[in-house]
């Protein structure tokens, strides 16, 4: 033990601070306003990177638990993008649901330009992020198939999740992959929601959609320690003027 302690001084007192042990400070969150699911994540880490997947193929309730977030920055007067790698944003929705359309930025992403959508979203996304001013940037490319994400280059989300950790922002990629990998602070999966049909009463025969009832996975989360793997939370998404929307 005495040698260990000699050791010990010889270094601090070359290299002072060496051995110290620093605890990294927990970071801010936003909630994304559903309880089950802010009850397990505490919300969306800010100075992160959050990748959110789900399959292309079926209603996952990932618009909702965006719409959800979009509501809770604009509520507390904060300035939302949405990068729309695939231009199906529904304003009129989003609204209804509580988002403040003011104090959002909507970037749509057209077939018609020269680049193609994905490569204009992380375009945008580059720039929504050298200039700061919100508090979510969220980009969504989760209409484009997963052969295409999964040819991101690991060091284009390495140095997007350097560049947000000076911001005092959250960026959200919504995908059909998780492509960050462990660039990603936070990692959520939604798969694929079970619809809730009704009867109108007054023809047998037609039914509507009433709610979504899904289910997030965590499959990575920085934000506990240690990490807890395949922690679950489910909520339940009304639809409202044709898109479901978190309560």
């Amino acid at each position: 033990m005495a040698s260990l302690a000699v050791i010990r001084a010889q270094v601090e007192s070359r290299f002072p601070g060496a051995l110290t042990v620093y605890e990294r400070s927990a970071p801010e969150v936003i909630p994304t306003g559903i309880f089950s699911l802010d009850q397990q994540i505490r919300g969306i880490p800010q100075n992160a990177l959050t990748q959110i997947h789900a399959p292309l193929s079926s209603s996952s309730g990932k618009t909702a638990l965006l719409v959800s977030l979009m509501a809770q920055l604009t509520r507390r007067e904060q300035f939302c993008a949405l990068v729309d790698a695939g231009d199906c944003f529904d304003p009129e929705s989003a609204e209804a649901a509580g988002v403040n359309l003011a104090r959002v930025l909507w970037v749509r992403c057209s077939t018609k330009q020269r680049l193609k959508p994905l490569e204009q979203a992380f375009k945008a996304a580059d720039i929504l992020l050298q200039n700061g001013g919100f508090g979510l940037i969220a980009v969504d490319i989760g209409n484009v198939e997963e052969k295409l994400v999964r040819k991101i280059p690991l060091t284009t989300w390495f140095r997007f999740a350097r560049v947000v950790e000076r911001m005092p922002a959250a960026l959200v990629f919504l995908m059909t992959y998780p492509a960050a990998q462990s660039c990603a602070g936070l990692t959520l999966h939604l798969s694929g929601a079970e619809p809730c049909w009704e009867s109108t009463g007054k023809i047998s025969y037609a039914r509507f959609l009433s709610q979504l009832r899904c289910q997030v996975e965590v499959g990575r989360s920085r934000l506990r320690k240690p990490v807890r793997s395949a922690a679950q939370a489910r909520f339940a998404a009304d639809t409202v003027w044709g898109t479901a929307l978190s309560k």
